[in-house]
């Protein structure tokens, strides 16, 4: 059996505090003014997640169902209210979220002094030494700020200027590893101040060490595997196949789903980890908690996930990687070409083929990427049969060449590349014959009925009438 092992990030060693953090008690989100009593268990706080474009609503459940209440979906983004043990749990467990916002307070602004005071009016003290280190996070425009530089230079100075002490002693500056990341979101006039409990983005869950070219964002990858249905598939035993894994991106996501590991157990820094609002104990009971449910996970018996990947540059990158994550006794990875692939099943049972073929952005001409696609469509169709498969693209045109209908459709963003997740289930009865007609052949057809019946009715050598060529009919189209 597999040990699972973790690490706690031990912050430098701070000074008593001395006056309670101000949060917010009861069910309400904090008012306008940004004031609250003082800290409790059942304190509520405002939280932001923020996710790729596309998200929200998964997202919103992922959270919902890790115990954020009032949850609303927005932009790129989704808020709620929670108790700091569930903050903690959404920054261990999401899968989907790239921040977790903490909002500190909520304030109308007509112009850059407005900022400065209602960043200034934040008993800072309550959450930063002032020799703590601070990052700063502008996005928004508007009430004379049209320059997000400009505005973070405004809330840095606030902060420095409430801390500093009198023989001179101030926060510094770092953008890399700061001791808090404050994050101001300026919107139609309403400057929402916040802190940043995930530090780092969670998509970077610290695995993925060695990537190819155009990789995945991981909880893309692994948003994409949970609308094809994989932890449904992973539960019932099914397995698992990536035709064109690169790197390993949805095996390691696929891994940690059915294994039941937190996708960022292995972080060791954190937005709140020198926060002096931190509650290390709680913290500590959720971390091992996961670890325990982690070991769990691995002592059952792995899931058959497997990859093939026809650059033999990349094997052993995604090799190494799968062996950070911790699933190397789960997932193995060949070199292959899309077509020989066969996936083989020790138990012979049926599963998700899921794969992120190259759509032009990525890679060759369209006279390439049409053979792969039609290739693809051919694998699926005769090496696996009753699979489900999802097939994630920037070329949903391509994807209606692989000759199999999708029953669903999801639209994502793959960054600023609008893309969509096609999902299959391969079986004979979704198979599209014939050859598709253009609309202009239709349309001469339709115009043409005479010319057509000439040419079906030409005579062979013998001079007898040549039987007509049954019609070729479009039965279906990839939706």
């Amino acid at each position: 059996m597999m040990r699972w092992t973790g690490t706690h990030h031990v912050p430098r060693r701070r000074s008593p505090r001395k006056t309670p953090v101000q949060i917010w008690q009861g069910n309400a989100l904090p008012a306008a003014d940004g004031s609250g009593p003082g800290i409790h268990m059942s304190d509520r706080y405002e939280l932001f997640l923020t996710c790729p474009k596309g998200l929200e609503g998964l997202l919103a459940e992922e959270a919902t169902a890790l115990g954020l209440q009032e949850t609303r979906e927005h932009t790129s983004a989704i808020r709620g209210s929670a108790d700091m043990e569930t903050a903690y749990r959404l920054c261990l467990w999401s899968r989907l979220a790239n921040r977790v916002l903490l909002v500190l307070k909520r304030f109308p602004m007509k112009d850059a002094e407005d900022l400065y005071h209602g960043v200034l009016d934040v008993e800072w003290q309550d959450h930063l030494e002032s020799d703590g280190t601070i990052a700063v996070e502008f996005s928004g425009h508007g009430s004379g700020i049209d320059n997000t530089h400009f505005g973070a230079l405004k809330v840095k100075d606030a902060i420095v200027d409430k801390l500093r002490t009198p023989d001179g002693e101030r926060p510094s500056v770092d953008k890399i590893n700061p001791d808090l990341r404050v994050h101001l979101r300026l919107d139609r006039g309403e400057a929402i101040l916040s802190l940043d409990l995930s530090g780092h983005s969670l998509h970077q869950r610290g695995y993925r060490l060695q990537q190819g070219a155009a990789p995945l964002k991981e909880n893309l990858a692994a948003a994409i595997l949970i609308r094809a249905g994989w932890p449904r598939i992973a539960a019932e035993g099914g397995a698992l196949a990536d035709p064109m894994c690169g790197v390993g991106t949805f095996l390691v996501e696929a891994g940690m789903i059915a294994a039941d590991i937190a996708p960022n157990i292995k972080r060791e820094r954190w937005g709140f980890s020198a926060w002096l609002g931190h509650v290390p104990a709680l913290w500590r009971k959720l971390h091992d908690e996961a670890l325990a449910r982690a070991e769990a996970g691995l002592a059952k018996t792995p899931s058959w996930i497997r990859g093939y990947e026809a650059d033999p540059r990349l094997i052993q990158p995604g090799r190494n990687n799968i062996e950070r994550a911790g699933l190397s006794d789960w997932i193995k990875v060949y070199q292959g070409e899309v077509a020989t692939f066969e996936p083989r099943p020790d138990q012979n049972q049926k599963g998700l083929v899921i794969c992120n073929p190259p759509y032009g952005e990525r890679l060759g001409d369209e006279a390439s990427l049409l053979y792969l696609y039609q290739n693809l469509g051919e694998r699926l169709r005769q090496a696996c049969l009753n699979w489900e498969a999802a097939v994630f693209t920037g070329a949903p045109d391509l994807g209606k060449r692989m000759g199999i209908r999708s029953h669903k459709q999801y639209s994502f963003w793959n960054g600023a590349l609008p893309c969509k997740l096609l999902l299959i289930k391969v079986t004979p009865d979704q198979f599209v014959t014939g050859e598709r007609r253009t609309p202009e052949q239709r349309q001469i057809e339709r115009e043409n009925p005479v010319e057509v019946e000439v040419v079906e009715r030409k005579l062979n050598k013998n001079g007898n009438p040549i039987k007509p060529e049954p019609v070729v009919v479009e039965q279906a189209r990839l939706r």
